[in-house]
C-alpha cells in the first residue's frame, strides 16, 4: 500500500510563494492577489519570473531553478502557480535531474491547467500530495467566491477530512482575464451519471488531460507505478479537458489506458468542457468518454466542478476520496490519510 506525504499546513506568519512555472502572472491581478493573501496574515514572496513577458515566463531551466530555490527554502511552506499556460513541460527535465530536492523537502504546490502536469509529476513520483485548484490570480477576486474561501480554509486547517458539495450554478465561459468581481454564474449546475444514487472511493489523482501525455513513456513518468500501489483502496481519476476535440480526447484516454494509468480504477469524475462536438457533430465529448471508459464498468460522473469552466472544487492529489452522487448533485470527501 502506498503512503502519501502531506506537507505542513499554514499558520499566520508563515511564508508562501508564487512562481511562474508556465506563463507569467496576470499583470492586472497579481498585486491585488498578493495583497489579499497578506491580509490573511501570510508573508508572500514571488520569484523573478512572475513578472516576465511572453508565452512562457522564462526558460525551462530558469523556471526549474526558481521553483527548486523555493523548495529548498525552509521558510516557504506553500507554493502557488502564478498562471496556467502552454509549455510547463520544458522545466521538468531540469527538475527531474535534481529530484532529491523535491523528495527531501516536501511542501504544498497548488495550480491547475498547465501546472497540473507539475502536480501529477510531484504526486506520482514522490507520493507528495498536491492541490489542483486555481492559480494565484483568482485570489484577487473581491468578494471571494466559496471555492476560493474553501481552499484558504484548507490551507490553514489541521483537519484530516474535508467535504465539498457541487455548486448550484456555473459560468458559461472560461474565467481568467480582467474580471476582479467574481464569477458570472448563470447556468444551472447538474451532474450526470448513468445511476441516480451511487458512491465510490479511492485515491484521487488527475488534472488537465491536455498535459499528461507530455511525460508518458519518459523517465519522468511514474503514473502507472503510482496507481499500482493502491490495489486494495483503488483509484479515482478526475479529468479536465481544456482544448482537446472529442476525437483527440478519446485518443488521450485510449493512450492512458494502454499505459496502465487506469489500473485499480473505482470511478471517473469528468469536468465540464467547452469542446462538446467535432466540427461535423459526428462524435461528441460524451461519446469519447463512453468509447474509452465504459469497458471498466465503474461509475462515470459528468459535468463535475473541476477545470476551466468555473467554479471548481479543490482536488488533493494522493488523498483518499469518497465521492457521492445523487439526483444531479455531488459530494466530495477527501481524507488526508
Amino acid at each position: 500500500m502506498g503512503i502519501i506525504i502531506y506537507p505542513e499546513k499554514l499558520k499566520k506568519g508563515d511564508t508562501i510563494a508564487t512562481t511562474a512555472v508556465s506563463m507569467p502572472a496576470n499583470k492586472e491581478k497579481i498585486d491585488i492577489a498578493l495583497n489579499n493573501l497578506r491580509e490573511l496574515g501570510l508573508n508572500v514572496i514571488e520569484t523573478q519570473n512572475v513578472r516576465g513577458e511572453g508565452i512562457v515566463s522564462s526558460s525551462g531551466k530558469q523556471r526549474a531553478e526558481e521553483f527548486l530555490e523555493l523548495y529548498k527554502d525552509t521558510d516557504v511552506k506553500y507554493i502557488i502557480a502564478s498562471r496556467g499556460g502552454e509549455f510547463l513541460m520544458e522545466m521538468l527535465p531540469y527538475l527531474h535531474s535534481q529530484k532529491d530536492i523535491i523528495r527531501n523537502n516536501p511542501k504544498w504546490f497548488q495550480g491547475f491547467s498547465d501546472p497540473s502536469l507539475l502536480n501529477i509529476y510531484i504526486t506520482t513520483n514522490f507520493n507528495i500530495a498536491t492541490i489542483n485548484m486555481e492559480n494565484i490570480s483568482e485570489y484577487a477576486m473581491n468578494p471571494r467566491y466559496k471555492n476560493i474561501n474553501d481552499t484558504i480554509e484548507f490551507m490553514f486547517s489541521q483537519s484530516k477530512e474535508y467535504e465539498q458539495n457541487s455548486f448550484d450554478k456555473y459560468q458559461k465561459e472560461e474565467y481568467e482575464e480582467g474580471n476582479l468581481k467574481g464569477y458570472n454564474l448563470t447556468e444551472e449546475n447538474i451532474y450526470e451519471c448513468s445511476k441516480n444514487d451511487i458512491s465510490f472511493e479511492g485515491r484521487i489523482i488527475g488534472g488537465c488531460i491536455d498535459t499528461f501525455n507530455l511525460i508518458s513513456g519518459t523517465d519522468m513518468d511514474n503514473i502507472s507505478n503510482f496507481v499500482s500501489q493502491f490495489d486494495e483502496e483503488g483509484v479515482i481519476w478526475y479529468l479536465d479537458n481544456c482544448e482537446l476535440s472529442p476525437c483527440e480526447f478519446y485518443r488521450r484516454l485510449w493512450y492512458m489506458d494502454q499505459m496502465g494509468y487506469f489500473k485499480n480504477i473505482r470511478g471517473f469524475l469528468i469536468g465540464r468542457s467547452f469542446m462538446q462536438k467535432n466540427n461535423d457533430d459526428s462524435f461528441s465529448f460524451k461519446s469519447a468518454v463512453e468509447r474509452a471508459l465504459e469497458k471498466f464498468n465503474v461509475p462515470i460522473v459528468y459535468n463535475v466542478d473541476v477545470g476551466h469552466i468555473p467554479p471548481q472544487m479543490y482536488f488533493v492529489n494522493g488523498s483518499y476520496g469518497i465521492f457521492k452522487y445523487k439526483d444531479g448533485k455531488g459530494k466530495l470527501i477527501q481524507k488526508l490519510i
